[in-house]
Parts: structure tokens; sequence; C-alpha cells
């Protein structure tokens, strides 16, 4: 008698699972049906502009140099930076460090620093990237590379010579 009803039970799963697969390809239409339309088009607007779109992109963080950006992405390590002043002159190590690629943060510089008048010196890509900035009294080297989970920039500002 268990055996019996055993063999029900097995029956009975097995008919809901061919229904389940028949109900499924049922609904994909057949043969004869028309394939959907890959490209599918917005309704048109006709009255009155297109709305404002407000774009909020992140603002660069200035840490302790007013004229250097950085990403908002990154946050400094402070056990790793120091600054020095003398007199109106300040030079220093910032080390920033955040989840983002390496490459997106070289473009980041590449783009603001001369917005800050910082002009482009040099510098050199891949495992280890350097760029390397400058202005009439100070000098910019960025440092840039990744670790485990986290890309680390190291921003090296010091004066021309003989400006300290």
């Amino acid at each position: 008698m268990g055996t019996l009803k055993r063999h029900h039970v097995w029956m009975g799963g097995a008919i809901l699972v061919v229904l389940t697969l028949l109900s499924g390809c049922g609904s994909l239409g057949g043969r004869n049906a028309a394939p959907p339309n890959p490209v599918s088009q917005p309704p048109q607007q006709t009255a009155g502009p297109a709305p404002a779109r407000e774009t909020s992109a992140p603002r660069p963080y200035f840490y302790d140099f007013p004229d250097i950006p950085t990403p908002s992405e990154l946050r400094l390590v402070s056990d790793e930076s120091y600054t020095f002043q003398s007199g109106n002159q300040k030079a220093g190590l910032l080390t920033l460090r955040g989840r983002v690629d390496v490459n997106s943060v070289i473009n980041f510089f590449q783009m603001a620093l001369p917005k800050e008048n910082w002009k482009p010196k040099g510098g050199f890509r891949y495992k280890r990237s350097v760029l390397i900035f400058e202005k009439a009294e100070r000098s910019c080297i960025i440092n840039l590379y990744e670790k485990l989970y986290y890309t680390y920039v190291e921003i090296y500002v010091a004066p021309s010579s003989g400006r300290i």
C-alpha cells in the first residue's frame, strides 16, 4: 500500500512539472507568432519644451591646497599625510584612497588641474602611474597605484627651487 501511494505522488509531481512547462511554452506564441519588436520608441512629446535635466556631478574636494582638487570618491589617509608651511609657502604630501578606477582618477587630474592653472609636464601610466604638474612657484607630483580593494593617490606638493 505504501508503494502505491509513492507511485501516485511521483505521477502527480511529474504531471505538475509537465503542465508547468507546457503553460510556459504556450505563452511564447508558437511558430506563426510575430517576433517582439527589439526597438521600442518612447512616446513623442508634442507640446512645450523638453524638461530641464538637473545633473549634480560630485564636487571635488580641496584638502590642504586650495588649488588642487581631488575626486570626491577619495578619502584622506591622515596617518600617511603631512603638510609644512613657512610663510606663505605650503608643501606636503596628501595620501588619499578610494574604491575607484585608477584611469578615471588620472583623467580627473588631467582635466581638473589645468583649470587651476597647473601646467602638465609629463608622467607615465600602468602598474604605477605618475602625473607631473607645475606652476611658477610650485610643483605637484601625483603618484597613483592600486592595492587590494583600493586605489591610492599620493599628491606631493613642493615649492620650486629657492622658494623656502
